[in-house]
Order: structure tokens, then C-alpha cells, then sequence
């Protein structure tokens, strides 16, 4: 009961401080139109550009700035996502050879293989998108569950476009399952 009450009270204080805004802001633009509206035209005309003009370069300012900060993280991204495939290439290549299922909770478990989870789980929470990090989380609840090699294929296809949309690669035209078919030798495998 407590937790429904909290949820509600939240709740109302965002649609509080959201309506607020819109207020303070509809307040805003209507003080600005009657204060252009008060000038001359030969002004008025001036001080619409002269403000168009100061957004358009704050816009340019953060957009440079969002993208300057992007591209400082993009190799950290890049080797944590490497590190990524590593795994899945050796859980590929586990079952190609008929090997003994890799799974990271039996003692049989390569040591190797438990520091790359260790590190690609610390690189994620630094440094992956939230996208990348939901699919990631999704991956591992698929491997946790008795799901089907389909189901963990198509898990792992998530994760693989969300690491390409985060690295600015668009997915458009990719369907479900398209990028980790590049990994199969029978692309037929997951039925798609």
C-alpha cells in the first residue's frame, strides 16, 4: 500500500513540476511576443534573427560539444564491445567443434573466459548505451533460462544492434536475427 501511495505522490510532483514548466515557459514566449510586438518593425525584424540566430548557435554548441564527448568514449566502447565478441566467438566455436557447452557457472569453466564476463560486465556499466546494456541484461536472462539455441541466437542479435546503434551504425532495413547470421554457417539456423 505504502509503495502505491509513494508511486502516486511521485507521480503528481513530476506532473506538478512538468506542468510548471510548460507554464513558465508558455509565460516565457508570451512575454517575448508582446515585447517584439512593441518595437518597431525595422527593430522587431532585428530581434527575431539576433534571437534565432543566439538558439541556433547554442544548438551548434551542444551538438559539437554532445558529439566531441561521443567520440572521446567511442574506443573505450569499441573494446569493451571487442571483448564482447571474443565471448561469442568462443561460445560459436565451442559448439561448432562439439565441445562441452561452455557454462559460466561450472568449475570446468575457462579462467580466461570468466575475466573477459568480469571485464565486459565492468566496460558495460561504464561505458555501453542504456540500449546495449537492456539487450545485454536480456542475453543473460536468455542463457539463464532453458530457452532454445534460437532464442539465445536471437538474444544475441539484440545485443549486436544495439552495440551498432551505439556506435552510430544505423540498423535500418535489419531485421531480427540478420546481424547474427553473419556468425552462422547455416544462416537457416534460427528459422527467421
Amino acid at each position: 500500500m505504502k509503495t502505491k501511495l509513494k508511486t502516486v505522490i511521485k507521480f503528481l510532483a513530476s506532473l506538478i513540476v512538468v506542468g510548471g514548466f510548460l507554464y513558465g515557459l508558455w509565460l516565457l514566449s508570451c512575454f517575448i511576443f508582446q515585447w517584439i510586438s512593441g518595437l518597431e518593425k525595422e527593430v522587431a525584424t532585428a530581434a527575431i534573427t539576433a534571437l534565432i540566430g543566439l538558439f541556433g548557435i547554442l544548438y551548434i554548441q551542444w551538438h559539437s560539444k554532445s558529439k566531441e564527448i561521443a567520440d572521446s568514449h567511442r574506443p573505450a566502447k569499441i573494446e569493451v564491445y571487442n571483448t564482447f565478441f571474443v565471448i561469442v566467438e568462443s561460445f560459436m566455436d565451442a559448439a561448432k567443434n562439439n565441445d562441452e557447452v561452455l557454462d559460466p557457472e561450472s568449475k570446468n569453466f575457462p579462467k580466461e573466459l570468466k575475466d573477459k564476463f568480469t571485464l565486459l560486465s565492468r566496460g558495460m556499466i561504464i561505458w555501453a548505451s542504456p540500449q546495449v546494456v537492456k539487450a545485454w541484461s536480456k542475453f543473460r536472462e536468455h542463457t539463464d533460462e532453458s530457452k532454445t539455441p534460437a532464442d539465445i541466437l536471437l538474444a544475441v542479435d539484440d545485443v549486436l544492434q544495439a552495440i551498432r546503434a551505439d556506435l552510430g551504425n544505423s540498423n535500418f532495413g535489419l531485421r531480427k536475427g540478420d546481424v547474427v547470421k553473419l556468425y552462422l554457417k547455416n544462416p537457416k539456423e534460427i528459422g527467421m
